[in-house]
């Protein structure tokens, strides 16, 4: 799990796998990419065609990427850790006030980003499965397998927490009273990024992927 503290301060380590670095971006680009272009699709699906106007409802990266979220935090943490647990894509523009029915589609274009993820999740196992049936030996398509399942694991459940700014944010809103959903918007919603670095600095969240990762280990076999 990242300490917090290490995304501050930290140096290059001096053996890198080059190459599996870029296999892990790849896969992080992909499944932004992935993520976001959900998002855009489901909103266009419900009435509001702003994200594809914009050119967000594609697989390129490029225009999902976020130079902070996407590009040098994943970098500090790949360098910090090994791994990159914390990044994101650029927000998908969306006009609530467009949707055919403002609460369905609040909740299928929030729904839809993890959902991606977990397709990906589902992809990634039935291959693992297959490979390791009939071709266990492959070792470099079976490391990059795990990596997108893993990968994707993370962000499904990542992004089902209902702390603003994630996806779970969104979809809890949906099913709180107004009352309520003031008082998120008060409280939870101006130091979403604060409570969840907090969480991520004492453990909390890991608790989470490691359940994760007992279901791609059932997944798989």
């Amino acid at each position: 799990m990242i300490q917090w503290p290490l995304l501050l301060f930290f140096r290059v380590p001096e053996n890198i796998d080059w190459l599996r670095m870029f296999q892990f971006f790849v896969v992080l680009y992909f499944s932004i990419s992935f993520h976001e272009c959900a998002h855009a699709w489901a909103a266009n699906r419900n009435g509001d065609d702003t994200a594809r106007l914009m050119g967000r409802m594609t697989l390129n990266p490029i225009p999902h990427i976020d130079i902070i979220g996407t590009v040098l935090i994943p970098l500090v943490c790949y360098f910090s850790s090994g791994f990159a647990l914390i990044g994101w894509g650029k927000p998908v523009p969306i006009n609530p006030l467009r949707f055919k029915n403002y609460r369905r589609g609040e909740i299928e274009t929030s729904l839809a980003g993890p959902l991606s993820n977990l397709v990906l999740v589902v992809g990634a196992s039935l291959a693992l499965r297959l490979l390791y049936r009939f071709a266990p030996v492959w070792d470099i398509p079976i490391d990059f397998l795990w990596m997108i399942a893993f990968l994707n694991m993370v962000l499904f459940l990542f992004n089902l927490i209902p702390i603003y700014p994630l996806d779970g944010s969104h979809i809890l809103k949906q099913f709180l009273s107004r009352q309520a959903t003031e008082t998120y918007d008060k409280f939870i919603s101006p130091y979403g990024w604060i409570i969840l670095l907090v969480l991520l600095n004492i453990g909390a969240l890991g608790i989470i992927f490691r359940f994760g990762q007992w279901i791609l280990f059932r997944l798989v076999g």
